[in-house]
């Protein structure tokens, strides 16, 4: 958005420099996922079909932006935007985290497999995400 208005250029991506760095998540407490689970499904559910409706109807997705986050539309129509997965390999989680202990974002090591919990997501994504189909 600087380099529109002029006000810098980009010399590299942080997507150039970090390849396929995970940059959101979704987190339920287990109290949370044991009382609502039809809720975390349903969830999981319109995310995935916004995530279609996004790869097949960018313009379009694009022109609704504004009226969620109150960015003017020229810059929704210019502004990156990241693929979502439903899955992301346990390899490339784990290769953030060594990157955040290396420089001290992380104070401790953590299980990252631990922490995961796909079982929400239909089998039929699981298995396009390990196919490489979504990709």
């Amino acid at each position: 958005m600087l380099e529109s208005h002029g006000a810098s250029r980009i010399l590299a991506s942080f997507h150039d420099i970090v390849p396929n760095w995970v940059f959101a998540g979704l987190y339920f407490s287990d109290r949370y996922i044991k009382r609502h689970p039809d809720n975390i499904r349903k969830l999981l559910k319109g995310m995935v079909k916004s995530f279609a409706y996004i790869k097949t109807n960018e313009r379009d997705a694009r022109k609704l932006l504004p009226k969620y986050t109150n960015v003017k539309e020229e810059l929704c129509m210019i502004a990156a935007l990241r693929e979502y997965e439903p899955v992301e390999p346990v390899e490339r989680i784990n290769i953030q985290k060594s990157l955040m202990l290396k420089y001290g974002y992380l104070k401790s090591d953590a299980d990252v497999e631990a922490m995961l919990d796909y079982s929400f997501i239909p089998d039929q994504l699981k298995q396009k995400q390990t196919s490489g189909e979504l990709k």
